[in-house]
């Protein structure tokens, strides 16, 4: 089994960070990872699984902020999503042939992928990642950014997706270790503010 874990990446002042995080009521640790960057690990409920989206729209509220939520799981796939003025904007999928089982209302098996875009039997999803757009992801970054290292680490392929995400990161210039903790080794760290 590999390492899963949902962290944020947003933008903007800390009094905003803390004021989104307030409004949504979930128990969160606020690390720096740059200059106006921010990592906010929430608690996982039942110690499962971190909600993130709901979050990622409330920090994205501010004026000029953008939020990024990530979610690896079981060092497989990753999957990014990025929020805007509240509103979810781009998402990305590190590999889009990984696919999971679901099933329907009439107990039919339906072969979806991270993103929830369903694959009917006999067809194949497309290989690599989706929604590898470096201009995308700018607002994210801190000065310089090398856009052709930010595009090759997003349609990077092999890795586990941990690794991945380090990659993402630190094309973006921001502190990496942060954004791959669970909330108790956030707590532990120290690093909160």
């Amino acid at each position: 089994m590999g390492s899963s874990y949902q962290t944020i990446l947003t933008t903007g002042n800390l009094v905003d960070v803390c004021a989104g995080v307030s409004v949504s009521e979930q128990v969160t640790v606020i690390i720096p990872v740059a200059e106006c960057r921010w990592a906010v690990v929430p608690a996982r409920e039942d110690g499962i699984y971190a909600e993130t989206e709901n979050l990622a729209e409330l920090l994205s509220l501010a004026q000029g902020a953008v939020a990024a939520t990530f979610d690896v799981f079981d060092s497989d796939v990753m999957v990014i999503k990025l929020f805007r003025d509240g509103r979810s904007y781009h998402e990305y999928l590190s590999d889009q042939a990984y696919l999971i089982e679901i099933w329907d209302d009439d107990d039919n098996e339906i072969l979806v992928d991270l993103l929830g875009r369903p694959y009917p039997p006999g067809v194949s999803p497309p290989s690599g990642a989706y929604g590898a757009d470096p201009a995308v992801f700018a607002a994210l970054s801190v000065a310089p950014i090398d856009d052709a290292e930010l595009g090759a680490a997003l349609r990077r392929s092999g890795l586990r997706a941990e690794e991945h995400h380090h990659a993402i990161l630190h094309a973006l210039n921001v502190d990496c270790g942060p954004l791959a903790m669970s909330y108790e080794e956030a707590a532990a760290s120290g690093l909160g503010v």
